[in-house]
């Protein structure tokens, strides 16, 4: 009887070429680093980044790699700190801003998406989240129709996309807006600000609002042309073992508190004592994103990425 042989994970990543977005993110760091590190022969990985006044390609590379959390890539592999190259764009911009050079690189080269970039603020006005959230996706997603050696297209979403339900399954929910229409909203005069609550009702801000539509840009689009895969992660935190215990490098979510707190700039603020926090760390967030890909299929596919028991406590217990 013939058998297939299947796969490791670092087998079937090597001689990949990937291609993502959010690469200077705290995400998008710790999967680079991942693949550099447990898919050593991985071919190249692609980064989306803005040009910034002063600062060449280049510079904005070194500012990525240069971080502590790649010290042990550089001591035991340095040479595969060479395979991240950046490609100059922008998330927010029509064709994310890429030239038809790197357009025709990318097209004819990448085997694997990786859509991290989002705007994660509460408070981003209703214009600034539709287009760094819905219409991207729709930008990337129009790049990945074109790759020629596409196997997979992963978005990242959030656990907290489809806060109108009770019991969230690992399945796409009805979109509240046509995606459609909110990017034609986007791109008009109009002034947002006096119907933004009401147009987003009963999402409580601009980003979970937002990443819910964008999940259904993702399955229009791919269905039955793209592998694709959703990552529903909740509150993405430190690192937990890899590739350094308690490796971050922002202030965003819950730790912006327990700064706050530490340094006497907060001493208290208004919370539900018997309301659960639900937080993941990012290196098990990087490992389930490489998992649903190797684990990819020509069919739509959800993930929950989300608490077990480490982390499912009452916030009251999580903050003493």
């Amino acid at each position: 009887m013939f058998t297939r042989k299947i796969p490791s994970i670092p087998e079937y990543f090597s001689g990949k070429d990937i291609f993502l977005t959010g690469g200077t993110g705290f995400v998008g760091k710790v999967l680079i680093e991942k693949l550099l590190r447990s898919c050593p022969d991985v071919r190249t990985i692609y980064v989306l980044v803005r040009s910034k006044r002063n600062k060449t390609l280049k510079q904005r590379r070194e500012d990525i790699i240069k971080a502590e959390l790649f010290d042990i890539i550089r001591k035991e592999n340095p040479s595969n700190l060479d395979k991240v190259k950046c490609i100059s764009g922008d998330v927010k911009k029509l064709k994310l801003g890429i030239s038809e050079e790197d357009e025709r690189l990318i097209t004819s080269k990448v085997n694997i998406i990786y859509h991290v970039a989002a705007s994660v603020r509460f408070d981003d006005p209703l214009r600034e989240a539709i287009i760094t959230n819905i219409r991207s996706t729709r930008e990337i997603i129009q790049l990945a129709l074109k790759c020629s050696k596409l196997e997979a297209f992963l978005h990242v979403s959030t656990a907290y996309c489809n806060v109108d339900n009770n019991f969230i399954e690992e399945k796409l929910y009805t979109s509240p807006v046509d995606w459609r229409d909110a990017i034609d909203l986007a791109e008009s005069d109009m002034d947002l600000s006096v119907c933004t609550v009401k147009y987003m009702k009963p999402w409580p801000n601009t980003y979970t609002f937002t990443k819910r539509i964008a999940e259904h840009v993702t399955t229009e689009l791919c269905k039955d042309k793209i592998p694709a895969i959703i990552l529903r992660p909740s509150i993405i935190v430190h690192s937990e073992k890899e590739p350094m215990p308690g490796w971050i490098d922002n202030l965003n979510g819950p730790f912006a508190l327990v700064v706050a707190g530490s340094i006497g700039v907060t001493s208290t603020f208004y919370a539900r004592k018997d309301a659960f926090l639900d937080f993941v760390t990012v290196d098990n967030v990087i490992k389930g994103m490489l998992i649903a890909t190797w684990d990819k299929a020509l069919r739509y596919v959800i993930h929950h990425h989300s608490h077990n028991f480490l982390t499912d406590m009452l916030f009251t217990r999580k903050l003493r």
